[in-house]
């Protein structure tokens, strides 16, 4: 069998109202399948869903979960490019390719976060400098935005914006930090 000239797993972080969670395919061509990603901030939630899990028949073929210092992370399959033949050898592969798909997808995590001097907390000060300089100068910017109100307000607000955005940022690398060390 010759190597495969294709990734083995794909991650899908595009987030819809459809599908609001993250996604991960895996490529297999035996038991390829589509998993969903599902964070458990709370360990009451993750045991609530241990619970579940385990009196699920074949629960080798559902997915696989993982403790954090808070909660846990699951994989749940939710479809398999392929149809196959259950037995011991295809749950194993499945299993195993559960695995690597965790493990793919926590290390991708872990790297989306820059290691330089723009990092996410210089980039929250500044917003914020940003912010409260635009708010001492109102006057300037009601000046450049030819004396309309409602675009220097506009400006401020998209300023708040990027602020609430740059946090929740923040907030998600500091939960993986915690919770995989």
């Amino acid at each position: 069998m010759n190597k495969r000239e294709y990734p083995l797993f794909l991650i899908d972080r595009t987030r819809s109202e459809s599908y609001p969670s993250d996604y991960i395919v895996c490529l297999d061509r035996e038991v390829g399948f589509v998993a969903q990603v599902v964070h458990f901030p709370k360990n009451e939630m993750y045991n609530a869903f241990l619970r579940k899990f385990e009196n699920i028949e074949n629960n080798e073929l559902a997915g696989i979960h993982t403790p954090l210092k808070n909660g846990g992370l699951v994989l749940q399959i939710i479809d398999f490019l392929y149809y196959f033949e259950v037995k011991t050898e295809t749950k194993n592969r499945v299993q195993v390719l559960l695995k690597k798909a965790l493990k793919k997808y926590i290390h991708a995590e872990i790297n989306r976060t820059p290691n330089d001097d723009l990092g996410i907390e210089n980039q929250i000060k500044q917003q914020k400098l940003t912010i409260e300089r635009t708010k001492q100068n109102y006057n300037d910017l009601l000046q450049r935005a030819n004396g309309d109100r409602e675009i220097a307000d506009y400006q401020i607000e998209l300023a708040e914006a990027m602020l609430r955005t740059l946090e929740i940022y923040r907030d998600n690398v500091i939960f993986w930090d915690t919770n995989l060390k």
